[in-house]
């Protein structure tokens, strides 16, 4: 991450040897150098293992944080005025005072999140689909691409009875699929603010989401059958 933050990756199953594999290979020879410590250590920010540095063997870069293309910051302190229901009054005070944030995707592989007042990163998020491409973006003979390349949409729901403020986000062009986030408190987000990814890993019929997606309130009817 651009300020040197912690990052937040979920994984489940056999999927983390499958990362550790892929941060471990040299991209550009499909060779395992088991150099995954440094390139680690690259994508949140430590240039010390850069080709401008003694013996440095990752890609030099000009700046820290990866382009914003499709992607687009997004602005949020208070609670959105148009949402209704029980309990939101109480929420939307709280909200009124917390760290107001601005959310953006980047194709460094991230979805950042930086303090309004002073830009300062609180945390980054790598999703899990584009985890295991991170290694790419090291390499000296790197090509560009897309990763967290979708304007996320950050917006109020009602999650288990709380009221919640939710991020989600598309990839554009960098995976297909979607992914959703806890926001509520930015200050202290951690790996359980991680809510979903649901990739074509999950539904084969899952494309690449390159508009904002939209977080709606439903009416789901009840299955109750009792008298």
């Amino acid at each position: 991450s651009s300020s040197g933050q912690a990052s937040t990756l979920r994984h489940k199953g056999n999927h983390a040897a499958a990362l550790t594999t892929a941060l471990n290979t040299d991209p550009a020879t499909s060779v395992v150098d088991n150099q995954s410590d440094a390139r680690i250590s690259w994508i949140r920010g430590d240039r010390s293992n850069e080709q401008n540095s003694t013996g440095g063997i990752l890609r030099r870069r000009s700046r820290i944080m990866g382009d914003v293309i499709n992607s687009g910051p997004v602005f949020k302190q208070a609670a959105d005025s148009n949402t209704r229901g029980a309990g939101y009054t109480e929420f939307a005070q709280t909200a009124a005072t917390r760290t107001p944030m601005i959310y953006v995707g980047a194709n460094d592989g991230m979805l950042h999140g930086f303090r309004a007042a002073d830009g300062k990163e609180l945390f980054a998020y790598i999703p899990r689909a584009v985890a295991e491409g991170l290694n790419q973006l090291t390499s000296p003979a790197y090509t560009h691409r897309p990763y967290v390349d979708g304007v996320p949409t950050v917006n109020e729901a009602q999650i288990g009875g709380a009221w919640k403020t939710l991020l989600t986000s598309g990839f554009g062009g960098g995976a297909q699929g979607i992914f959703a986030l806890d926001v509520t408190k930015p200050d202290s987000f951690g790996a359980s603010n991680v809510l979903f990814e649901f990739t074509d890993k999950d539904d084969a019929d899952m494309g690449n989401i390159v508009s904002q997606p939209k977080i709606v309130k439903l009416k789901i009817p009840s299955t109750s059958t009792g008298g």
